[in-house]
């Protein structure tokens, strides 16, 4: 289905009776341009692992990269899975949708209790955010997680999180 099919309210697709609210015809608009781009194909070409949902920690030298809603606070990029999709092809989706970059998912790092997958996922060192869908996303930026607020995540205790999965990958193994 294309995307602007997905995007359009029932109500808009109504046949035509010689009249159009005005702020129909705004809102139709605005959930097109909130349609994207198609994102690349999935990098994952293993065995479909299922999950209703999976997302990203994408971590670097410029720290981890957030995403934050227009109604909520900061997040690590993730979303929805189709049903057609494994959950490291969604994660790879999601964070393409929700912040123009294309990633690569890697190891499992955490499963949630409701069943969100989220992977260590890697980006290009010079790829440059670019937000898709301004009605889903505000804004998109690269964060050290102790520089948020605990009052700005969108869910409580995911900065000590982030830094505690971050400070452990970077402990060195022992034998």
């Amino acid at each position: 289905m294309p995307c602007w099919m997905s995007c359009v309210s029932p109500s808009a697709t109504m046949p035509w009776t010689g009249f159009m609210n005005p702020s129909a015809v705004f809102a139709i608009l605005a959930l097109l341009t909130a349609c994207g781009q198609t994102p690349p194909p999935c990098s994952d070409k293993g065995p479909v692992t299922s999950a209703p949902s999976a997302g990203c920690l994408v971590w670097g030298p410029r720290g981890a990269l957030l995403v934050r809603g227009w109604s909520s606070g900061w997040a690590l990029p993730g979303g929805s899975v189709a049903d057609t999709e494994s959950a490291r092809c969604g994660a790879e989706r999601e964070i393409f949708e929700e912040t123009g970059m294309t990633a690569t998912a890697g190891d499992l790092v955490k499963v949630f209790d409701n069943g969100f997958h989220l992977y260590w996922c890697d980006v290009s060192a010079s790829a440059q955010p670019k937000i898709h869908r301004p009605l889903e996303v505000r804004e998109v930026a690269w964060w050290q997680p102790e520089a948020v607020s605990a009052q700005a995540w969108r869910y409580p205790d995911q900065g000590a999180m982030i830094r505690d999965l971050v400070t452990a990958r970077r402990l060195p193994a022992t034998h």
